[in-house]
């Protein structure tokens, strides 16, 4: 007696559990690393702060407020896609093949597509703090000379 088997069922029965397991671990390692990510960032704000009254430069603190503020558009970007996906994975009534698609796309894709946009907005965002700051200063410590300077004609 001979037994045959389809390709297909072995594929189905062995590959794609193991393209499972890696793509759910793959997407648990980002959402889990950008928790952590997260929570360090917040940790290092006092250092910030702590840095940011020192003369320097660049105020550390906008650097922090940036990378916080990117994180969070990290996480925010990344689960309005996957919400997205999931939309229309349950509205055309997903099979196997597009829920391997699905997680595919929700553990490669979706977090390269929220890296790479926010990304793009925070070093955006810190080019624009870092160089009107430096305008914003030169005006604010011109009218605190000119007010001084009137208080003192005043006076004598």
């Amino acid at each position: 007696m001979r037994l045959t088997t389809d390709p297909g069922s072995v594929f189905r029965d062995t590959a794609i559990p193991i393209i499972r397991f890696i793509l759910y671990a793959l997407q648990w390692g980002f959402v889990n690393i950008l928790e952590a990510a997260l929570l360090l960032t917040a940790l290092f704000a006092p250092i910030a702060i702590g840095l940011s009254l020192l003369p320097l430069q660049g105020r550390p603190i906008w650097a922090w407020l940036t990378g916080f503020i990117t994180l969070f558009g990290i996480q925010l970007g990344y689960n309005i896609v996957v919400g997205l996906t999931a939309v229309v994975l349950v509205k055309s009534g997903a099979e196997l093949v597009s829920d391997v698609a699905f997680l595919f796309f929700l553990s490669i894709f979706a977090p390269g597509l929220a890296v790479l946009v926010a990304g793009g907005g925070g070093f955006a965002l810190y080019n624009g703090i870092s160089s009107n700051v430096k305008s914003l200063i030169d005006i604010f410590s011109n009218a605190i000379g000119t007010v001084t300077s009137i208080a003192l004609i005043r006076r004598g």
